[in-house]
């Protein structure tokens, strides 16, 4: 076992300690939102491995604003690896 691997489970292990010791309400709240954070990045991957011009199909048909398709990176040869995801409301009222 490596130093980082090493530190890595000791942090591993002080945060599950930390996670059980919240409130069961609080348990809930927060793995619900590791849920969503892992599903809008699923989605993001999906978006980053499709070709230009089908991503510009798909968000015409789910009515999304165009903007967004700039904020995905373009498709990469080698496949995508970790995606920055910045969390924003999406605000309907613009794409009208």
């Amino acid at each position: 076992m490596t130093t980082g691997s090493t530190d890595l489970n000791s942090r591993v292990d002080e945060f599950l300690r930390w996670f059980q010791a919240l409130e069961a309400k609080d348990q809930e709240e927060l793995m619900g939102l590791v849920y969503n954070e892992h599903k809008v990045r699923d989605v993001v991957r999906s978006f980053s491995a499709m070709p230009v011009e089908q991503r510009k199909a798909v968000f015409q048909r789910l009515g999304l604003p165009n903007d967004l398709l700039t904020r995905i990176p373009p498709p990469a040869s080698a496949g995508v690896g970790d995606v920055e995801v910045e969390w924003q409301e999406w605000d309907n009222t613009r794409s009208a």
